[in-house]
Parts: structure tokens; C-alpha cells; sequence
């Protein structure tokens, strides 16, 4: 009885002192790391091990003490649920608050706008400019049409096909990637409905998307779209010319020759793209159409214009006869650029 009660003594030293241990490991997991430094993107690597990546972790001055978070690991029975991918540690968190964002899969993503209305070129270069890529690796890449061949067999690159939208990025996406997101976000938006009013209308996907980025480029007053779209299809039924000053500019960036203005020389450009001298179709977009210039194809508002010419604010003036738009012309253009004209010698001679 009496060996037995140091041993009894012992047990309940060794207990306690584990409960000791244990309740501090457990504090030490709850509490802030005191000695993070500047922040820290944190890569996990798919299928790397609980174990490395606690020790990487330590290295990378995110956690104190690797033992605590392989413990918590175990303990949460997270072992296999840790999410491969980039993180941004940026403030000083616990051991625990470190695991719920890797379980969690928060990833490291920032945001960037893809305008309506731009080329595939201009899209590499608005991404390489808030650091998405590079802009040659991303014109490659959009310049690979093989994303869309199961339903544009015909196109030699992913223009129009970039869809115009706000995207979420890595830091550091492949090129292939940033296509495939874009090209996807496409296929969300012009989905089986829009597929199935357009075989209703007669008009393959390319059809579709060749006219919306006309419309887009047209106006950019969202109003404005659905009476372009009417004009376009009421010149399209009487088998008139397009005639739309957009597919000419784009002629002219196809040929690098493009300076910001339109010469009436410019109108007799041999190029399948001059719709003033091509009836029909053009044979493919001239930019990426937003989702209400699409619509504006599919369904365009009922009218009888066939004309329409800037009002230089902003929106346009719509005609249902060539006299009607020649007055237009006349009041909004020929007049409007000669005041200007006077205007300002007028102030230069004051």
C-alpha cells in the first residue's frame, strides 16, 4: 500500500503536468503570432503533406511552432482537406485561424474588369496592365481558337469571344487559364436560350456574336442597343450594305494603319470587314459584345430606321429615310463641326 501511493502521486504529477502542457499547446494555438513580420503569399502545393506544409509554414514566419499546427491538424481530422493554392497572410493570426483558411480554401484572388467593346489585342493588354500575364503570352493564348471550335468551327482566334465581364484572378495565371475563364464566362452568358433563338432566327453563334460587336462598338448608350439592333436587321432584309463605321476602323487596326479618325478614302478599304462595301455579315465580331448588346441581336426593338448618325453627346439620332438622315447629317455633323471650327478661331484671335 505504501509503494503504492507514490506511484498514485506520480500518475497524478504526470497528469497534470500533461494537462499543463496541453492547455498551453491549446492557448499557443488560439493566439496571434506576436513575431509575424510583412506579409506573405504562401503557396500549398496539391498533395503536399500535412507535415511539410507545417514546416513551411514555420519557415515563412506564419506560425510559431510546427508541432502545434501538425497537432491541431490531427486533432481536426484535417489532414487530407488543406486546399492547394496561393494564399496572402498579411496580419498576424493563430495556428487555428491559419488552418481555417487553408481548409477553407481562401485563396488568393484579386479583381480586374474586362471592358465591353475591346479586340482580343486590347484585352491582353488591359490584363497585362493590372498584372494579369503578359501581353504577348495572352494574345497567343487568345489567338488559339480550339476553346470554341465545338460551336465556331470557322474562327482562327477567341475574338468576341472573350467575354467582357468583372474576373478573379491568381497572381499568377497561365495565359491558357485567363482564355479559359473568359471563353467560359461566355458560354455561361450565351447559354441554351440565346442558342436556341439564334438557330430561330437563322443565325449561326459567329452570326450573332459579328453583329453584337457591331452593336457594341455602335453606341454605348445601353438604351440605344436594342434600335441599333434594329437597324441592323432592317437593313440586313433588304439586303442593303451595313455600312457601319466600326467594322472600317477595324479593318484599319487589322492592317495597322488605324490613327484615330475615318478619311473617306478610308471607306473604299479592301477588306472583307468594310461593311460599306460588303453587304451581309461581317465574317466575324470586331470585339467582345456584352451580354445587352448580344440581346440586342436576338431581340432588337421593332422600327422602321435605317439609319442612324451621332448626336456628339453621347447618343443618336435615328432615321427612317435617307433624306431624314441626310438632314441629320447636316445638323448634326456638317453644322456642328463648323461651329466648333468658328469657336475656336474666334478664341484664338481674341
Amino acid at each position: 500500500m505504501r509503494v503504492l501511493k507514490p506511484l498514485v502521486l506520480l500518475l497524478l504529477i504526470a497528469t497534470a503536468a500533461a494537462s499543463t502542457v496541453a492547455y498551453r499547446a491549446y492557448d499557443a494555438a488560439q493566439t496571434p503570432y506576436k513575431n509575424f513580420g510583412q506579409e506573405v503569399f504562401f503557396t500549398v502545393e496539391r498533395g503536399a503533406a500535412g507535415a511539410s506544409i507545417a514546416r513551411a509554414l514555420r519557415q515563412a514566419g506564419i506560425v510559431e511552432d510546427e508541432r502545434i499546427f501538425k497537432a491541431a491538424l490531427r486533432l481536426r481530422g484535417d489532414t487530407s482537406r488543406i486546399q492547394a493554392g496561393e494564399y496572402r497572410f498579411s496580419e498576424p493570426l493563430s495556428t487555428m485561424e491559419v488552418l481555417d483558411r487553408l481548409v477553407g480554401g481562401d485563396i488568393y484572388t484579386f479583381g480586374v474588369t474586362v471592358p465591353e467593346g475591346l479586340t482580343l489585342v486590347e484585352i491582353a493588354g488591359h490584363l497585362a496592365s493590372h498584372g494579369v500575364g503578359d501581353a504577348e503570352k495572352l494574345e497567343d493564348a487568345f489567338r488559339n481558337a480550339a476553346l470554341i471550335a465545338e460551336f465556331d468551327h470557322d474562327a482562327p482566334n477567341l475574338e468576341g469571344y472573350l467575354f467582357p465581364t468583372r474576373y478573379q484572378f491568381t497572381r499568377h495565371p497561365t495565359p491558357a487559364e485567363v482564355a479559359r475563364a473568359m471563353v467560359g464566362q461566355f458560354n455561361a452568358v450565351f447559354d441554351d436560350d440565346k442558342r436556341n433563338k439564334a438557330k430561330e432566327l437563322g443565325l449561326t453563334v459567329r452570326e450573332v456574336v459579328a453583329l453584337a460587336s457591331i452593336i457594341e462598338k455602335e453606341t454605348g448608350s445601353a438604351d440605344e442597343r436594342p434600335l441599333i439592333g434594329s437597324v441592323v436587321w432592317n437593313r440586313l432584309e433588304r439586303g442593303m450594305a451595313l455600312g457601319m463605321d466600326s467594322t472600317i476602323i477595324y479593318a484599319l487596326k487589322l492592317q495597322g494603319t488605324y490613327d484615330g479618325n475615318i478619311r473617306r478614302v478610308d471607306l473604299e478599304i479592301e477588306s472583307p470587314y468594310n461593311t460599306y462595301r460588303v453587304a451581309g455579315i461581317p465574317p466575324g465580331p470586331i470585339a467582345s459584345p456584352g451580354e445587352a448588346a448580344i440581346d440586342a441581336v436576338l431581340e432588337p426593338a421593332e422600327s422602321s430606321y435605317l439609319y442612324f448618325v451621332s448626336k456628339n453627346n453621347g447618343t443618336h439620332h435615328f432615321s427612317k429615310s435617307f433624306r431624314e438622315h441626310a438632314n441629320a447629317v447636316r445638323k448634326y455633323q456638317v453644322e456642328y463641326f463648323r461651329r466648333k471650327r468658328r469657336q475656336k478661331n474666334g478664341a484664338g484671335s481674341s
